[in-house]
C-alpha cells in the first residue's frame, strides 16, 4: 500500500512539474488556451484591475484585450501585464476607457448597499417610534426606498406628527421624508 501511494505521489508531482515545460512545446489552440489562462490569472491577481470587465482572446500567441476600464492607467496596466506573460508575442489593447464606467459587480454591490441601508432605516425608525410614548408605532407605516422615507398612518396630535417627521429626518441615510400622516384626535 505504501509503495502504491509513493508511486502515485511521484507520478502526480512529476506531472505537475513537467506541465510548464511541456506547455512551451504546445502548439496552436492548446498553447493559446494555456496563454489565455495565464493572462486571465495574472489580471485576476492584480488588485488594481477588475478582470471580470476585461476580455482576453489569444490567437497564435497574439493577445486581444477588450472591455471597459476606468482610466488610461488601468488600460496600460492590463496591456503590460499581458505583454509580460511568457509566450505572448504581441498585445492589441482595445480596452475602452470610460471614467464614469461602473461594472456590473460594482452596481450589484451598490444596489445591495442601498437596499441594506433602506431596510436598516425602516427598522430603526420603527424601533424609535416604538420606544417613544408620544407616538403609536403600530399606527404608522414606514417605507424606505433609495433613502426616501414615506410615512403613512395616523398620529394623535400635532406634536406627535412633528416628532414622527423629525425622527425620520434625523436618521442616517435619509435623503427625504414624504409625510402622509394624518392627525386624528
Amino acid at each position: 500500500m505504501t509503495i502504491k501511494k509513493t508511486l502515485a505521489s511521484a507520478i502526480v508531482l512529476s506531472t505537475i512539474s513537467i506541465t510548464p515545460v511541456l506547455a512551451n512545446d504546445w502548439q496552436g489552440k492548446t498553447n493559446d488556451a494555456w496563454l489565455d489562462g495565464k493572462i486571465e490569472t495574472a489580471l485576476m491577481l492584480n488588485s488594481e484591475l477588475n478582470n471580470f470587465e476585461i476580455d482576453t482572446k489569444v490567437d497564435k500567441s497574439k493577445v486581444l484585450l477588450t472591455g471597459t476600464v476606468n482610466s488610461e492607467i488601468e488600460k496600460d496596466l492590463a496591456g503590460k501585464i499581458a505583454e509580460n506573460v511568457e509566450g505572448v508575442k504581441s498585445v492589441n489593447n482595445e480596452l475602452n476607457v470610460d471614467p464614469n464606467y461602473t461594472s456590473k459587480t460594482a452596481r450589484a454591490g451598490q444596489n445591495f448597499s442601498r437596499t441594506w441601508h433602506d431596510l436598516n432605516t425602516t427598522a430603526g425608525i420603527n424601533i424609535k417610534y416604538a420606544a417613544n410614548d408620544d407616538i403609536e408605532a403600530t399606527a404608522i407605516d414606514v417605507d424606505t426606498k433609495n433613502g426616501k422615507v414615506k410615512l403613512t398612518g395616523t398620529v394623535k396630535s400635532d406634536t406627535a406628527h412633528d416628532l414622527a417627521i423629525e425622527i425620520a429626518k434625523g436618521f442616517d441615510h435619509v435623503s427625504d421624508v414624504e409625510d402622509n400622516l394624518q392627525v386624528v384626535n
